[in-house]
């Protein structure tokens, strides 16, 4: 019985540079690529060659193989879009001064709040140099202006109204009483 996998894939995140969807071959410059294929290939070829042609015990070719390869890995392959295997080790090991620190390809969603975040404060920035403009200072001048004449007549109407229901006399006053 085979196994079925359940894949639940967004085409949009699919990286078409990973071969095979291997994630240590993302973003290889085309350098890395000759390296990483050059020391595959000349591994298998020499241990081919070792162990069949000159048939050297086969210790030897194995461990040669594994050599090659991993230079080839450290070299050819990535830790993520920046830095290669080789880079990310002496970044782990030798704990350098100034630190790279780089957002994982993961944090796609942070990143794009990131971006929002920045271009809401240039808009900012760019509204706060408008208004720092002699016209910008006219604009807002005028603005406070009306709006306190707007709150004046708004408030000396309201008085002017409640005044004015003061001294009329509704029907419910009783001036004369009037005794039996």
């Amino acid at each position: 019985m085979a196994l079925e996998f359940e894949r639940n894939i967004n085409l949009e995140e699919i990286d078409s540079d990973a071969l095979f969807g291997i994630s240590y071959l993302e973003h290889q410059t085309i350098a890395q690529k000759v390296i990483f294929f050059g020391c595959a290939g000349v591994s298998v070829a020499m241990f081919v060659a070792t162990n069949f042609i000159f048939e050297v015990p086969f210790v030897i070719p194995l461990i040669l193989e594994i050599i090659i390869g991993g230079l080839g890995f450290l070299f050819g392959a990535n830790q993520c879009e920046y830095l290669s295997i080789a880079q990310y080790l002496k970044l782990l090991f030798f704990k350098p001064i100034k630190y790279a620190n780089y957002a994982s390809s993961e944090d796609i969603e942070w990143m794009k709040g990131a971006v929002e975040h920045t271009k809401v404060e240039a808009a900012k920035r760019e509204k706060e140099m408008a208004e720092a403009t002699p016209e910008g200072q006219r604009r807002l001048l005028i603005i406070v202006v009306a709006i306190i004449l707007g709150s004046a007549i708004i408030g000396l109407t309201l008085v002017g109204i409640g005044s004015s229901k003061e001294n009329e006399i509704g029907h419910h006053t009783v001036e004369y009483v009037i005794e039996k």
